[in-house]
């Protein structure tokens, strides 16, 4: 069903989800498959060079599911629960902005195209960004000019 859906996880990302599959024994199938495919095709990165365009813990996106509208999440470490069974979270995982995953539909039903729209916030990002506005360093300021005539005092100071 995810043939060759590749996705990119950051380091910390695919150390919870191998502890995950550890656990496997309480997923359901579906899930469990899900959780398999991304660990057997995941691209991982250090968390410096993940892209500000790839969905990895703690994102806040906007994706859409089928022909329903828009709806924005947060992707979080915790039980798995999502509106879409207990895949939700983890198919959003390593997507990048604009790529789509096909979910299986509940009983056997048709399934879905899950869409990430747009990625609103990405801790990663974020983190680089602070990073290097704290980096810039002020540019001097020019106070006093070394052309104007030392020894002579400003008019302001003649008497």
């Amino acid at each position: 069903m995810w043939k060759n859906q590749k996705c990119t996880l950051t380091t910390k990302d695919i150390l919870i989800l191998e502890a995950l599959y550890d656990r496997r024994h309480r997923l359901s199938e579906t899930t469990e498959r899900l959780l398999k495919h991304k660990l057997d095709l995941a691209v991982v990165v250090f968390c410096e060079d993940i892209g500000s365009d790839v969905v990895t813990l703690n994102t806040r996106l906007q994706y859409r599911i089928g022909d329903t509208p828009s709806r924005t999440a947060v992707l979080t470490q915790g039980p798995l629960a999502g509106t879409v069974g207990h895949c939700l979270p983890l198919a959003c995982l390593g997507l990048t902005q604009g790529a789509g995953i096909v979910l299986p539909g509940p009983n056997g039903a048709t399934p879905d195209r899950l869409v990430v729209e747009k990625i609103l916030y990405q801790p990663e990002a974020a983190r680089r960004d602070r990073r290097q506005q704290q980096a810039v360093r002020r540019v001097p300021r020019l106070v006093h000019s070394v052309d104007a005539d030392v020894d002579t005092p400003p008019d302001r100071l003649r008497k």
